[in-house]
């Protein structure tokens, strides 16, 4: 089986503006946050996808950088204020207090 492009008359479709890129890119850093803040939330948690992203952020990683990028974002400034976040996330913190028991 073959995927094939449809076509679409280009008269249909408006041009994308630099703010259409730019909520795109929004939307990509609030998901890459989400599947970290999922990861560090979660109890038992077997989701490589999630820790890829948590330990992307933690560490200020290629995924972290490229979409800080497109953003003009300082990447080390969302690191940092993520890393704040979970170590301010009192629940959580003794949920994970507790397991290391």
């Amino acid at each position: 089986m073959t995927a094939m492009t449809p076509h679409v008359d280009p008269d249909l479709i408006e041009a994308p503006t630099e703010s259409d890129y730019r909520l795109l890119w929004v939307a990509t850093l609030a998901q890459l946050l989400r599947d970290g803040r999922c990861y560090w939330r979660a109890t038992s948690n077997n989701d490589y996808e999630l820790e890829q992203a948590f330990d992307d952020l933690v560490r200020c990683g290629p995924m972290t950088r490229h979409v800080c990028h497109w953003l003009d974002i300082a990447p080390l400034q969302v690191t940092r204020t993520f890393i704040r976040w979970c170590e301010g996330d009192t629940a959580v913190t003794r949920s994970h207090t507790r397991r290391k028991k």
